[in-house]
């Protein structure tokens, strides 16, 4: 895994997952493309601060992707926009964007030891080239199972 472990949503942070699709059980045999997330809610990567605002109305979501073009530009987490930030401020100053990284190929077990060991519930999923967005291994609430999308 590339980026700094603890820089993406926490365990605490973690909202319930909606669609549930594994256990870590079923999937210790398979490969991180099988349980992410492929198309989890993203932005641009101009999006505004109200943009973001409007894809978390949904209380189960703790951040969204934005995007430049198909490449990963940057993670909004719902804790780190201010609610005094301008909803035409843009959303980019909110997102982090050294974070810890998988490929589609990598090992379940091994991720998700890296994952608990950052506490992470949510890890950025990038091709090969390190630049082109995948998609996102979410944890549900308990930590012990994968969301879909």
């Amino acid at each position: 895994m590339a980026g700094d472990i603890g820089t993406a949503a926490s365990w605490t942070q973690a909202g319930r997952c909606v669609n549930f699709t594994s256990t870590r059980e079923e999937a210790a045999g398979k490969r991180i493309a099988d349980v992410m997330v492929r198309r989890p809610k993203s932005l641009p990567v101009d999006a505004t601060v109200g943009d973001v605002r409007r894809k978390l109305e949904n209380p189960s979501l703790q951040n969204v992707v934005l995007l430049d073009g198909t490449a990963f530009a940057g993670l909004v987490d719902r804790a780190e926009v201010p609610a005094d930030a301008s909803d035409s401020a843009p959303a980019r100053q909110f997102a982090a964007s050294d974070v810890p990284t998988t490929t589609p190929d990598a090992p379940v077990p091994g991720v998700l030891a890296a994952m608990d060991a950052g506490q992470l519930s949510r890890l950025v999923v990038l091709d090969a080239d390190g630049r082109t967005f995948a998609g996102l291994v979410c944890l549900d609430h308990t930590g012990e199972g994968f969301c879909g999308g």
